[in-house]
């Protein structure tokens, strides 16, 4: 007779046992002894790129442009992108890459090459020409780095200066 909180007794092949545990399968000296060294490859890579690394080794370097700043009398730098309109006007225009299929970050980083090369700059007139088809064709466009001029940490002043230009 079974009392009040009891359990009846089961047989002990009815007992329930765990269900196996998929890919609980322990891993070989080998792949023990692989997986360690590619840690350390790792942790030696980071060691190394946060000492002497910068942006460019991401993930093994440093995010500077987060751990650094502007000095109080510095300038801030900002790549702006200027497009000639058919009239002959020039207008500013937003580099991003649904307008000129390149980021502003992606520019920024080629700088030396637009210099050397200013027909690059036509890339994204020709860029902007297949994304934008409905808006005005643009005649050129100029890449202008500003400079907002900070004295003891106050704005007092921009500065621009074309870095390269292409015209049709």
């Amino acid at each position: 007779m079974i009392t009040r909180g009891e359990r009846p007794a089961m047989p002990p092949s009815a007992e329930p046992t765990d269900p196996p545990v998929a890919g609980r399968a322990s891993l070989s000296a080998r792949a023990r002894g692989l997986r360690l060294v590619a840690a350390g490859i790792c942790v030696a890579l980071l060691c190394v790129g946060t000492f002497w690394g910068d942006d460019d080794a991401f993930p093994f370097g440093p995010f500077r442009m987060y751990s650094t700043s502007t000095p109080p009398n510095g300038n801030i730098h900002v790549m702006t992108l200027q497009a000639r309109m058919p009239d002959g006007s020039w207008r500013e225009a937003p580099l991003d890459a649904p307008i000129v299929g390149v980021n502003r970050a992606e520019v920024e980083g080629q700088i030396p090459r637009f210099q050397a090369d200013p027909a690059l700059v036509g890339k994204l007139v020709e860029a902007h020409d297949r994304l934008r088809p409905a808006e005005p064709r643009w005649t050129g466009a100029r890449l202008v780095m500003r400079y907002l001029k900070l004295r003891d940490r106050r704005f007092v002043g921009t500065e621009e200066k074309v870095v390269a230009q292409w015209l049709r």
